[in-house]
């Protein structure tokens, strides 16, 4: 403990804390007075737990954007229905992470042969015919925890940096802490790990498979399917449980082929999540107010009030036109892979599985609305990973395909400057396209030109009248 430059320890309990916190001395004339008014505690042995609280909280970090063993150890409970979402109800669906049976293992991996049978003749992409992986929701969280990394990690990184950048500016207060930047950083390693872990593991309990976001979150062409999701969907929605699995491997497997054959959509992606995270600017002015408002009569020696992490509406991220266009690609990409899917999976399906249409529509409104544990996802790092304009985008291949066929159709996604641009999406659909006349062969010009030669069809030919116009024979 140090001794304060106005007197002995604990004269000044928030002086103490701070440089109890900081680990080292205040400069002289700092007025910590203010901080009062933020809803800190007067009493001594409170500021002491806290700051000690604060101090184990940071150095579990490591310095990290994001606390990932915390959010793991999390995603876990969350994921059995230990702990709810923060805010939220209690998870829905089977208690628990009970392991698929044999039973449930056979029938979803017969639907997928299904699937697969019928997908080939419905895309030109080579399918896959491998049996897919059948998951608990523990393992899904494990396997998909590195693509979390990737997507996350670089706006948690921007929005610490911008929250210790925008402090530090804060005039007199912000130069007495040179050091702020790296506290923020630790401190929103720690909150983004728990809240990241917690929207990880509530998407562990609704997930199908790997894809259901559109990002391939699991590198496999096998595909993969979450069997107590799958069986929960099935009894909630009074479906044929036969036609509910072979409708929903078949939109795993679908998605799966799509990135096997085009690897360039996956880092297309990851690359716009990347340029958005690098431009992250945080609303400092609402953050101070949305901060005073929440540790205003805080337990601050209580370490569950210091771990309930960044509150709803804290972060109001401010966006600059880059940013504006890298989330414009991701939504477009994302409703041209999903419109892509659903026309392939129904031109596959059709006439063969009951009550297709109403699955498709479960299935659309599930990705409009968006779940609670994607909702938290968006207010953490400001990126909605909900596709807009998916009917548009449906329509759209299905006009392609009316022009040019499943081979025309999947060619367009050989690059990203053959898809149709976002205005295209935000309009009708582009009608298809007129048919080009075929071209005459070179033997085919070669019989018209002797036939010319020999004057044949001379009396159909137009004529040159008096006036020297052209008139019909």
């Amino acid at each position: 403990m140090t001794n304060s430059a106005h007197g002995k320890p604990g004269d000044d309990p928030m002086r103490e804390f701070l440089e109890n916190l900081l680990g080292s001395p205040l400069p002289d004339g700092f007025d910590v007075s203010a901080l009062s008014q933020a809803g800190l505690p007067n009493d001594p042995n409170q500021l002491r737990a806290a700051a000690e609280q604060l101090k184990r909280m940071l150095s579990a970090t490591s310095g990290k954007p994001v606390n990932w063993d915390l959010a793991r150890q999390l995603a876990r409970q969350t994921s059995a229905g230990q702990i709810p979402l923060p805010g939220m109800p209690a998870p829905s669906g089977t208690d628990g992470d009970p392991r698929p049976t044999d039973a449930e293992k056979t029938q979803l991996r017969e639907a997928a042969r299904l699937a697969s049978l019928w997908l080939s003749a419905a895309t030109e992409f080579t399918v896959s015919t491998l049996e897919p992986d059948v998951y608990t929701r523990a393992l899904w969280v494990e396997k998909t925890l590195p693509r979390w990394q990737r997507t996350v990690e670089p706006a948690a990184e921007h929005t610490a940096k911008a929250l210790g950048d925008a402090f530090a500016s804060q005039g007199p207060a912000g130069a007495a802490f040179p050091g702020v930047g790296n506290m923020f950083s630790s401190l929103g390693g720690t909150m983004f790990g728990m809240q990241f872990g917690a929207a990880i593991g509530a998407l562990s309990r609704e997930a199908f498979g790997a894809t259901d976001l559109g990002l391939p979150l699991i590198e496999s062409d096998r595909g993969v399917l979450v069997a107590r999701n799958i069986e929960d969907f099935v009894a909630e929605a009074d479906l044929d449980p036969a036609a509910a699995r072979i409708f929903l491997a078949a939109r795993e497997i679908a998605h799966c082929t799509l990135f096997s054959n085009s690897p360039w959509i996956a880092e297309y992606l990851f690359g716009a999540i990347e340029e958005y995270a690098r431009g992250i600017q945080v609303d400092i002015g609402h953050l101070e107010e949305m901060a005073r408002e929440h540790f205003e009569g805080m337990d601050m020696s209580n370490p569950d009030a210091l771990s309930g992490g960044i509150p709803e509406g804290m972060l109001e991220f401010t966006r600059t036109p880059a940013q504006e266009r890298a989330l414009e690609q991701i939504s477009w990409l994302l409703a041209l892979i999903e419109g892509w899917v659903d026309h392939v999976v129904t031109t596959a399906l059709t006439s063969t599985l009951p009550r297709l249409e109403a699955m498709r529509e479960m299935n659309t409104r599930r990705r409009a609305v968006g779940s609670p544990a994607e909702q938290m996802l968006a207010r953490l790092v400001g990126i909605e990973l909900r596709p807009r304009r998916i009917r548009e985008a449906t329509a759209w291949w299905e006009s392609v395909t009316a022009t040019e066929g499943p081979q025309g159709r999947d060619r367009v996604w050989d690059h990203p400057d053959l898809l149709p641009t976002p205005d295209v999406l935000a309009g009708t659909p582009q009608p298809p396209a007129k048919p080009v006349p075929n071209q005459l062969s070179p033997e085919d010009f070669d019989n018209e030109l002797e036939k010319l030669l020999r004057g044949e069809g001379a009396e159909n030919a137009p004529r040159e009248d008096e006036q020297g116009g052209v008139s019909e024979a």
